[in-house]
C-alpha cells in the first residue's frame, strides 16, 4: 500500500525501522554474502530524488570552481572573478524564487538548469568587465604600468562606455533568447515549457545585474595592481589576421561549410529517441537497484502489459457485445497475447460459485439478470477491481504486445484503436504506449522547439537590424546573414548526434534551441563590435575590421565559449544518462556556434556586401 503526500515520509520510514529491525533480529540466521531489505515506493521516490538533489548540488559546485579557474586565468583577479559568479548565482537564487511564485513545477528538464545559467550569466559578465579594461586600456594606458595608476575619472569613464557599448549587443541579445525560450510554451510538452520559462526568467535577471550591480561594485571598489598587459589583450594575432583574410575570399568558406554540411546533415536520418524511464535513475542507490531487481526479475513477465479501455455500461447486453466483439479484434491479431478481462474472471470463479455460474447461464435466456451480477461483482471486488470500474461503466481487456520500438508501437496502436472504435467506443493504453507516445511527442518537440525558435529568432534579428540600418534592404540582409550560420550549426549538431550514437531525451531534446539560443548571442557580439570598427576607421580595410573584430570582441567570445563549455563539461561526472548526453552534446554546439560566428558569419555579410569594399592597405 502506498499513501500519498506527507503520509508517504511515514512509509519511508517505516520501511527503513523495518528492515533495520529484520537485520537485527536473532531469529533470522544470515550467511556472509545474504542481504536483506525492505522496499517501498516512498521510500524509493524520496532516496531517488534526494540523490537528484545532493548531485546537482555536487555538479553546480565543480562547475563554479572550473568557471572560477577560467575566468581567473581571464582577469588575473579573484576579487573580480568573485563578482561575477557570486552575482550569477544571485540570479539563480532569484529566478528559481520567481520559479516558486509561479508554482512552476520541478522536472527531469530542469536538472541542467543551474549550471546553464551560470555558464551564460559568467559570460555576460566577461564581456562587460574585458571591455571595460580594454576601453579604459585605450584611452591612455602611456606610462601605466597596473589599473590602479589610471585616475578615478577615468576608469568611470571606461566603465561607462564598455557597459553602454558592452549592453547594446547584451540588449539585443537578451531579447532575442528571451523570446525564443518563451516560444517553448507553444510546445505541447510541459516540461519544455516550464524549462523555456525558468530560462526566460533567469536570462533577465542575470541581464540586469551584469549592466547594474556588476558595474555599480567595480566603480565602488578600488582598483587592483594588476598589470595593464595582463589586464586585458587587444593585439591582433595570427589567427585574427588569417580569419581576417579569409572575407577577401569568402564564397571558398562558405562553399566549403555547405560541402561540409551534406555528410554531417545525413546524420540527421540515424538519430534515434531514447526517453527510458530508467536513464533518469541512479543505479548505484541500494532502494533503486532494488526495485530494477523487482521490476526486471520479479515482475511476472517481460514487459508491462496493454490494454483495451471500454467506456461502456459493462453489466448490459450492449456492453457484453462490444467486450466480445474486442476480444475478437484482439484474437485476430498474431502478435497479440495473453488478452484477459473481468469477463474471463468471471467465468473462471463461476467454476467454484455456483450463485454466479446461475446468474452468467441467465444472461442467454430471455430474462437475463443483469442486476444480480452487478450485486455480485459489488459484493466480490477484490476479485474484479483489476479490470472493473466501481460503477460499472468501465472496463480494460490485459494484453501483451511487442513494443519493442516506438514508433511501431504507436502506428500499431492506432491501426487497433481504429479497428475497435469501428465496432464502438473503445481505446487503447498502458505504460508501454504511453513511453512510446512520449517518445514521438519528444521527436515532434525537438523539431517543433528548434523551427518555433529558429523562426522567432529570424524574426527578431530582421526586426532590430531594420529598424537601425538605413536601409530595409541592408536590415534584411543583415538579419539574415547573422541568422544562416545559427541555421546550419543546428545541422551540424543533429547530424554529429545520430553519427556519434547520441540519443533525443528530456535534456538534449532542447539542444537545438539553446544551440539558438546562445548562438545568437555570439552573432550578436561579433557584428556589434565590427559595426563599431568599420565606423571607428572606415579606411582600414576588411581584413583589419574583421582581425580587430576579432582579436577584442572576438578574444572575449572565445573565452566565453570556453567557460560555458568548461560549465558543462561537469556534467560528465553525472550518474544519470541524459545529463551526460546533454553536457557532452552541448559543449560541441557552443564550440561550433563560436566558429561559425567567428569566421563563417564574417564572409556571408562580405558576400550580401555588407561591409565596405573599399581595399586600403592592411597593417599585417
Amino acid at each position: 500500500m502506498e499513501l500519498e503526500t506527507e503520509v508517504s515520509i511515514l512509509v519511508s520510514d517505516m520501511s527503513v525501522a523495518l528492515e533495520t529491525s529484520l537485520i537485527n533480529s536473532a531469529e533470522i540466521e544470515y550467511s556472509f554474502n545474504d542481504e536483506l531489505t525492505v522496499f517501498s515506493f516512498s521510500r524509493f521516490a524520496e532516496q531517488q530524488a534526494g540523490n537528484v538533489g545532493a548531485e546537482i548540488g555536487m555538479l553546480t559546485s565543480a562547475s563554479v570552481v572550473i568557471l572560477g579557474i577560467i575566468l581567473w586565468r581571464q582577469f588575473r583577479s579573484i576579487r573580480d572573478t568573485s563578482i561575477v559568479i557570486f552575482l550569477t548565482l544571485l540570479a539563480i537564487g532569484a529566478t528559481y524564487g520567481v520559479s516558486g511564485v509561479l508554482k512552476l513545477e520541478f522536472n527531469a528538464a530542469m536538472n541542467s538548469i543551474p549550471i546553464l545559467l551560470l555558464a551564460i550569466g559568467v559570460d555576460y559578465g566577461l564581456h562587460v568587465v574585458l571591455r571595460y579594461r580594454e576601453e579604459l586600456v585605450n584611452m591612455d594606458s602611456e606610462g601605466k604600468e597596473t589599473m590602479a595608476d589610471f585616475s578615478k575619472e577615468a576608469r568611470i569613464k571606461a566603465l561607462k562606455t564598455g557597459t553602454i557599448l558592452t549592453s547594446a549587443a547584451l540588449v539585443v541579445a537578451i531579447f532575442t533568447d528571451m523570446v525564443g525560450f518563451l516560444s517553448f510554451r507553444l510546445s505541447s510538452q510541459n516540461f519544455l515549457v516550464v524549462f523555456g520559462t525558468v530560462i526566460a526568467v533567469g536570462l533577465f535577471f542575470i541581464y540586469i545585474l551584469s549592466i547594474t550591480a556588476l558595474p555599480a561594485l567595480l566603480t565602488v571598489l578600488k582598483p587592483q595592481k594588476i598589470t595593464v598587459a595582463k589586464s586585458v589583450k587587444v593585439e591582433e594575432s595570427k589567427f585574427s589576421i588569417w580569419s581576417g583574410k579569409q572575407a577577401l575570399n569568402p564564397m571558398t568558406v562558405v562553399v566549403a561549410a555547405l560541402l561540409l554540411s551534406l555528410p554531417v546533415g545525413a546524420g540527421i536520418t540515424q538519430l534515434e529517441i531514447g526517453f527510458d524511464f530508467r536513464d533518469q535513475l541512479d543505479e548505484d542507490i541500494p532502494v533503486v537497484a532494488n526495485f530494477l531487481i523487482l521490476s526486471d526479475d520479479f515482475s511476472g513477465q517481460n514487459q508491462p502489459p496493454l490494454y483495451v479501455v471500454l467506456n461502456i455500461d459493462v453489466f448490459s447486453e450492449e456492453g457484453k457485445n462490444a467486450y466480445i466483439n474486442s476480444m475478437s479484434i484482439l484474437d485476430a491479431e498474431p502478435s497479440i497475447t495473453d488478452q484477459t478481462g473481468v469477463w474471463e474472471v468471471l467465468e473462471l470463479e463461476s467454476a467454484r460459485d455456483s450463485e454466479l455460474r446461475e446468474i452468467l447461464d441467465s444472461l442467454d435466456t430471455a430474462n437475463p439478470e443483469w442486476l444480480l451480477l452487478e450485486n455480485w461483482a459489488d459484493a466480490n471486488q477484490d476479485l474484479t477491481f483489476r479490470y472493473l470500474r466501481e460503477d460499472f461503466k468501465q472496463t480494460v481487456i490485459s494484453f501483451q504486445a511487442p513494443t519493442l520500438d516506438w514508433q511501431k508501437t504507436v502506428d500499431f496502436v492506432t491501426e487497433l484503436d481504429n479497428s475497435l472504435n469501428e465496432e464502438g467506443e473503445a481505446s487503447v493504453s498502458g505504460r508501454g504506449l504511453i513511453l512510446a507516445q512520449v517518445s514521438e511527442d519528444v521527436a515532434r518537440s525537438a523539431v517543433a522547439s528548434t523551427g518555433i525558435v529558429a523562426g522567432i529568432i529570424l524574426v527578431m534579428l530582421l526586426g532590430i537590424n531594420i529598424s537601425r540600418e538605413k536601409t530595409s534592404q541592408r536590415g534584411v540582409l543583415k538579419g539574415f546573414a547573422m541568422w544562416l550560420p545559427l541555421s546550419i550549426v543546428v545541422v551540424w549538431v543533429y547530424g554529429l548526434m545520430g553519427w556519434l550514437g547520441y540519443q533525443l531525451n528530456s535534456q538534449t531534446v532542447t539542444i537545438g534551441a539553446l544551440t539558438l539560443g546562445l548562438g545568437v548571442d555570439y552573432a550578436v557580439h561579433f557584428v556589434t563590435r565590427l559595426d563599431e570598427e568599420i565606423e571607428h576607421d572606415q579606411s582600414a580595410g576588411i581584413v583589419n575590421w574583421i582581425s580587430i573584430t576579432n582579436a577584442t570582441t572576438g578574444r572575449a567570445m572565445m573565452a566565453a565559449a570556453f567557460t560555458t563549455a568548461g560549465g558543462f563539461a561537469v556534467l560528465n561526472l553525472s550518474s544519470l544518462l541524459p545529463l551526460r548526453l546533454f553536457g557532452q552534446v552541448f559543449v560541441i554546439a557552443i564550440l561550433l556556434a563560436l566558429v561559425s560566428s567567428i569566421i563563417l558569419l564574417p564572409c556571408l555579410m562580405s558576400i550580401f556586401g555588407l561591409i565596405p569594399k573599399e581595399e586600403a592597405i592592411s597593417n599585417s
